[in-house]
């Protein structure tokens, strides 16, 4: 993930590498730490020997909504995603599919935070990533992603739409006035992981895209 950081231009402060290993990257400062006092901040049970602390620049929602119209992909927003596993893994995926840029709303987990960080395995860095509100994006049109009701995804045309809207697997979505998009299930799954279903939404605008 620092690896991640630093080919992303991030700003390090602080680098603190766990005696016996090495990591070379610019940074303000640099410490060495004794091994039991590198286990003993560590947030895993199993840390790579690096730890930094990064001065990371949060975007504006007008940033966010221009990078995504300048490359022609929806914006992706995540509302009420407060699960940071769910977050990171969300960040990892819409850099992956080659989304560039990510809105949060109120009541999501932090896409900086350390988990977040770490599921993301450090693509949040390669994202635009913005706090916003609904004000912010109100003059957007866009779909949210249902679990029933929606409009089927192989005929939605969720590549043109100016968002994407991924919300709470256990309150949905916060605003009633979005167009819905669905990913048919089997009969008897109730619904997809939101992760998941990130994944399959981003990846068929990459296709479509690409067509």
């Amino acid at each position: 993930m620092v690896a991640e950081a630093v080919a992303s231009g991030v700003e390090l402060e602080v680098i603190a590498v766990r005696e016996g290993d090495q990591f070379g990257a610019d940074a303000a400062r640099h410490v060495m730490l004794a091994r039991e006092v590198f286990r003993s901040i560590s947030q895993t049970v199993t840390p790579q020997g690096v730890l930094a602390i990064a001065r990371v620049r949060e975007s504006t929602a007008d940033e966010a909504i221009a990078a995504a119209r300048e490359a022609g992909w929806p914006l992706v927003v995540l509302d009420r995603v407060q699960d940071p596993g769910n977050v990171g893994a969300i960040c990892r995926t819409a850099a992956a599919a080659g989304a560039p840029a990510l809105a949060v709303l109120d009541g999501c987990a932090d896409p900086f935070g350390a988990k977040s960080v770490r599921a993301s395995a450090g693509n949040v860095f390669r994202l635009i990533v913005a706090r916003a509100d609904w004000e912010d994006l109100a003059a957007m049109d866009g779909y949210g992603a249902a679990a029933a009701g929606g409009v089927p995804l192989t005929e939605s045309p969720i590549e043109n739409a100016g968002m994407i809207v991924l919300g709470s697997e256990a309150h949905g979505l916060s605003r009633s006035n979005l167009k819905l998009v669905t990913i048919p299930l089997m009969h008897g799954v109730e619904s997809l992981n939101v992760a998941a279903a990130a994944a399959l939404l981003l990846f068929e605008v990459r296709r479509r895209r690409a067509a």
